[in-house]
This record gives C-alpha cells, structure tokens and sequence, in this order.
C-alpha cells in the first residue's frame, strides 16, 4: 500500500484550527511568532484578521506545518506528498526541499503580493465538466475568464474579472450547473491576471536555493513531482496558471497510491481522493507535459491584459477553418521541435491542450517511447527526416497509430514518406480519394513544394506495391493526391536558388497549391520567420493558412532546456545568432542558424568543416591544427576505427562533434558547456524585441498559449484596425 500525505490550501480554515498542536510543538511555534512578529496561537483564532489573505497564509502553512510534525512523529514518512494551491509550500516543507522559516518568510511573500491584487473574482462551479465550461465560456466570449482549479470531473474554480465572473454564473446555472458560489475573494488566483505578481514573486524566490525533496511532491502546475533545479521556477508559474489537481490525483493512482491522509483543518482532499479512487483506475504512465489546463489558446490573454476586450476579428477566426480541422485545433499555429531536442512531448502536450497543433522528434529509446505513445492518443505530430532508418520509423509510427509528420526532405518526398502519407488511403464516398495520414512538408522553393505538391512517381509506387509498403488500392489511391497534405514555407537555408525571403515565396508556393486539382486542399503556411504581431498580421494578408513557431518554442517553460539556457535564448537579439554547419547534411555545406552567444561552436564547427572539406582523412590534417582539436575538441574521444580502410574520416569527426554539442543532459544541460549548440529561427529573436518591457521577455511566462494568443490576438486587432483603410469604409 502507498500513502501520500496531503495538505490543503485556502478555504480549508475552520474555528479552533491547530488546537492541541501549538502546545505540543511550542518550538516550532516560537519561530513561527518571530517571523511573523505576532503570536500564530492569536491570529489563528481571530476570526476578523482571518479573513486578510495577509494573515490567513502564513497561519495554514504553520498549522500544515504542525500537522505533519505531529504526524511523521508517530508514524513513518509517506510515499509522496501533495498540497492544494498554498498547501504546495507546506508539502515542500513537510519533504525537506526547504526550511520551515524559509518557507514561512516565502508565504508571507506570496500573501502580501497576492494582497495588493484588486478586482478580481473566482467562482466554484459544480456539476458541470472542464470541456464543457470551455465550450460555454467560447460560446459566451468569456474569453477573459480562465480555468484556476480542476478539481474533478464535476468541479472547478474559475477565476478573471469580477464582473465577468460574475456574468458567467447564471449562464452556468442555466446550462445545468447545480452549483456556482462566488468565493470571497478580491484576487483572480491562478489566472493570466497573476503574472504581474508571479514576477514580483519570482525576485524572492530567486533568493532561495531548494533541496532535492526527501520523497517526491506533485506539482500542481505539471501534475508531476517537483525536481529541485526547477522549484523555484514552478511556484512562480503557480501563480498564474491552474492548479491540476484532478490530473495530480489520476498520476497518484498510476503510481500505484491507494491511501491518502489529509494533515491541516477540513476534509476537501479527501472527499476529492475518494472520488477519484471511485472514478479513476491505473494505467500505464508516460511521461506527462506541464500542460495548462486552465486557459485554451483562444482564450489566453498576455499578462499586460490584450485580449481582454472582443475583437471583431478573433484569432481563432485568422488563417484557415480546414487547415484547424485538420488538425484538431482552435487556432492555425503549430508548435514545431523537429530538429531541436529541445521541444518535447512536454510542451506538444501543452499545445495541445491549449488548442494548438504541435509536433516533435521522437524521444530516443525503445519503439514504446512515450512520445510516440502520446503522439497517437493525442493528436501531435512527430518529424520525419530521410536516411537509412527512415523506413524503419515509418514503421513506428505506424505502429504507434501516429497521423501526422513533419517532413524536413530538402530533395523532395521519399519512398518512406510516400509510405506514410498513404498507408489506409481509400475511396470515399462517390469513389473520392482519401488519404488519412498527413504530411506537413518544409520547404524554401518552388521547384521543392512542386516536387511535394505532385502525387508519388508510378515507378515509386509500383516499388512500394512490390515490397509491400503499399496495397495495390492503397497506391492506386496515392496516385490521385499529393504527397503533402500541407506545406510550411520556411526562411532560407541554403537550399533554394531564387533568393525569395520566406514572405515573397508564401504567395507564390500558395498560387501554385491553388492550382492543384483534388478533394483535399494543399494548405500553405509560414515556418520559424512570424515573431511579432505585425508580422504574423502580414503574413495572415499574405495568404497563410496557418503559422509555425520552431524556435520560440525552446524558451516554453516545459521545453528541455537548462534555465541558463533559456534565459539567453530569450534575451537573443539578431547580433546574438550567425550561421555555422551543423550534423544534418554537412556534407553539402548547407548552415543552421545558430545562437552565438556564450558558446565557441559557430567557431569551432566552422573550422572542423573546413577541414573536412580540404582533407578527407583526420590523419592529413597538419600535426600541429590536428594537436589542438584532439586537445580541445574531441578530448577523451577514442573512436573505434574498424572501417574498411582503417583510418578515421575527417567527416565522422566533424559530425561527432557537432552531435555532441548538442546534446544535452535529462535535465537540460549542455554536455560541453564551452560550445553548445542552439538553433535560433528568426521567430524568436523577432518576438524578443517585440516582447521587452511586457511581462512575455521572461521565458517563464512563454507557454505555447501565451505565445500564441499574444501574437494571434494583436495581429487580429491589427487586421481588424486595418480593415476600414482596405476598404474604403468610414472610420
């Protein structure tokens, strides 16, 4: 049997609270009455000081501090612990991550920021489920409203505005709620409207240096345990997004709990845990996002407040209905990581609650990996790049039921590819042609979107039928359709001849999708270039059927990148970024776009390169260059020759080197600190400029919803200001 221990949070005060515990840890008592400069004993039983948030806080986490105390006393310690909204300091606490004086200074912090907030409401509803408040909410506009608790299936605390708030009950009431109470309260808590304070919070808590918890601690923000690298970081976003506890419980029951023991005043907890004991069984777990379950994209504000008010164009209402369909979202933005192991099955979990298509590399690992897993419950897509395993990943995703790919194929579709996007193809009805896979293809000309935008070659697809690859009905279907179901417009790389920026080319590739005939439309897009709302307005006037962010996506607070790392990334301006070789066709001297900040690799990669280009084994290199890279380059490498010739290539050199830079370590650290390894699109050094000054230049704020939204929402009051000019109408 497991146990976890529990403490809850505000709203659990009762009268007579901590009776019997002061006086059995007066000790612990008398600090506590040293930090807050008045007895805890009296403010704990003045109903009138109780009801500031200022008092009410500190005096929970002392009696939650007391309680555990008494506990862990008489029996032994529990397998995990978990604490509802304030409850999360003390379960902190309770597992050693820090002091109790530490953290009671900590939620004095919190409750005198969480004090100075006004204007803000939060109400509980019951008996309606998550899905469909949001559906009620998007109905009703309620776009200012944002989801603070999911506490289970049939309750939930919403938290915006006061009047809206207030607005929405009777809404609620009528579509069945059997319960909707405006909570006392003067503070939009777990919502955008906290990230202000989650700043000013975010100073003190840098103060702090946090211990590896003894037992793990569920976060509320992700719904997993807490690592001590990244508490810190945690609590800030604590104050702004949603507190999952429902997600938190069904991940305690997958890990096998099967006693919860409430330690603090009230009963909440546990009413919720038998719930969910009755309601959830165990699965298999995988390895969860930091999801916000709160907002969806469409109704994510930034925290300066856009978004706030109706827009007559709304953003889930910019690029194209299809292309949204398609993919199963509620706004034309995807997420995109391929090619940068810093995006992950975190952040494409994330985007996809959020409303967002996303898509990943997989995980390295066995073919069960979890993002693979995630990726065909769920909806995201993973990348697909061609060389000699392609088959066998086509394979994988197959097999893991994966829909969608991201094709990075600079020479136009390959026979795995051409494999993926048909296999189930069939007729429709009347004898249309459907393919129920789809590939969204990367390109930077037009000769490489005709290559996409072309059905495979017959010779292509007679090989596949003969192999195997294919049915006979499965090709003939393939021979009507294009290989792309999609195309995503990119910034230069190398590849194409014409010399077109990304936004010259969008009209052009988009006249010549228009032109291909079929059932399914060809959608076109913008890749890794739209970083401001004045840009992604421009390009929704271009013709974009949706937009995809690649390297703004690696400053998202799940993406598994060191916080140092992130920092910089998010403070990258253009002067920050040069073009150096990279791993993926090296050969063919095509650059990446890299960070150059802080690290020797543009530098480095670019002497190596040049070294494989003029001597074609390691060996030729002259004694005295060779020396030096041996000495600061490659240091203990040993690599184990066994080639046909027995000597080491120059270009096996080179891509060991550029694959170890970057490479990171579980926890998002660089393996050679000196030149790691960082690709850095335009997006992102275009959003850093726009983004200084707001609350959206720390990364910790840069969900994929609030990205999203900020760009989309602002580019749609662009759009909308614009309109009248365009027309000719009145102002």
């Amino acid at each position: 049997m497991s146990t976890v221990w529990a403490f809850p949070g505000q709203g659990s005060q009762r009268e007579d609270m901590g009776a019997g515990l002061f006086d059995r840890h007066s000790e612990v008592v008398a600090r506590a009455d040293a930090v807050l400069g008045r007895p805890v004993r009296d403010l704990a039983a003045d109903r009138t000081a109780l009801r500031d948030t200022r008092v009410l806080q500190p005096v929970l986490y002392t009696i939650g501090a007391l309680a555990y105390l008494d506990r862990a006393a008489r029996e032994p310690q529990p397998d995990c612990m978990i604490g509802h909204s304030l409850g999360e300091y003390t379960a902190l606490y309770a597992a050693g991550a820090l002091d109790f004086e530490t953290g009671l200074r900590l939620v004095v912090a919190r409750a005198e920021i969480m004090g100075r907030e006004r204007g803000g409401g939060m109400l509980a509803v019951v008996g309606l489920d998550v899905e469909r408040l949001r559906a009620v909410m998007r109905r009703e506009s309620a776009d200012d409203i944002d989801v603070a608790n999911h506490n289970s299936p049939v309750q939930t605390v919403l938290s915006g505005p006061e009047d809206s708030v207030r607005a929405l009950a009777p809404v609620l009431r009528r579509e069945g709620a059997g319960k909707c109470v405006l909570l006392h309260i003067s503070v939009a808590a777990h919502s955008r409207y906290m990230a202000r304070a989650a700043d000013e919070l975010g100073a003190v808590l840098d103060t702090v240096t946090f211990r590896e918890p003894r037992v793990p601690v569920i976060s509320n923000v992700t719904a997993r345990p807490h690592r001590a690298e990244e508490i810190a970081l945690r609590l800030r976003e604590h104050m702004c997004r949603g507190v999952r506890w429902w997600d938190s419980l069904a991940h305690l029951i997958d890990q096998g709990v099967t006693e919860l023991v409430e330690l603090g005043p009230g009963s909440v907890l546990t009413k919720l845990w038998a719930t969910a004991r009755t309601e959830l069984t165990p699965r298999r777990e995988t390895p969860e996002a930091e999801a916000a379950v709160a907002p969806t994209a469409t109704a994510t504000a930034t925290a300066g407040g856009t978004g706030r008010h109706r827009l007559p164009t709304a953003p889930e209402r910019l690029g194209s209905a299809r292309f949204r369909e398609r993919y199963g979202t509620e706004l034309a933005w995807v997420v995109s990581g391929t090619g940068d192991g810093a995006v992950g099955e975190e952040v494409c979990r994330a985007a996809r609650a959020a409303g967002l298509a996303a898509f990943t590399d997989p995980a390295p690992g066995a073919p069960d990996r979890a993002s693979l897993d995630g990726a065909g419950r769920h909806g995201w897509g993973i990348g697909l790049r061609p060389g000699t395993d392609a088959d066998d990943q086509v394979t994988t995703l197959l097999a893991h039921e994966v829909r969608h790919v991201e094709a990075g194929h600079p020479h136009g579709p390959d026979a795995a590819l051409v494999r993926f996007r048909f296999t189930g193809a069939h007729r429709g009805p009347g004898g249309a042609p459907v393919a129920v896979r789809h590939v969204l293809a990367r390109v930077t000309g037009l000769g490489q979107a005709t290559a996409f935008l072309r059905p495979p070659a017959p010779a292509l697809l007679a090989e596949l039928v003969r192999t195997g690859g294919l049915s006979v009905r499965e090709a003939a279907v393939a021979g009507e359709l294009p290989v792309a179901s999609d195309l995503a417009v990119q910034a230069p790389g190398g590849w194409h001849d014409d010399g077109a920026d990304a936004y010259h080319l969008l009209p052009s590739v988009a006249a010549l999708a228009a032109r291909i005939p079929g059932p399914e439309p060809v959608h076109v897009g913008l890749c890794g270039v739209v970083g401001t709302p004045e840009q992604a307005a421009t390009a929704f006037a271009l013709g974009a059927a949706f937009l995809v962010a690649t390297s703004l996506s690696a400053c998202a607070p799940a993406a598994r990148l060191a916080g140092p790392l992130k920092d910089t990334l998010a403070r990258a301006g253009d002067d920050d970024v040069t073009w150096a070789p990279t791993e993926r066709h090296a050969a063919l001297g095509v650059p990446g776009r890299v960070l150059r900040r802080g690290t020797l690799y543009p530098a480095r990669a670019g002497l190596l390169h040049r070294l494989l280009r003029a001597h074609r084994y390691f060996a030729d290199v002259p004694a005295p260059r060779r020396r030096h890279i041996e000495e600061h380059l490659l240091g203990t490498w040993e690599p184990v020759d066994g080639r046909a010739d027995g000597r080491l290539r120059t270009a096996d050199v080179f891509r060991w080197y550029a694959r170890e830079t970057a490479r990171r370590t579980p926890v998002g650290d660089p393996v050679r600190p000196l030149d790691h390894q960082v690709p850095c699109d335009p997006d992102l050094t275009h959003f850093n400029r726009a983004a200084a000054g707001t609350a959206l230049a720390a990364w910790p704020t840069r969900t994929p919803a609030a990205v999203a939204a900020h760009l989309l929402t602002n580019a749609a009051e662009l759009l909308t200001a614009r309109a009248p000019e365009r027309t000719g109408a009145p102002s």
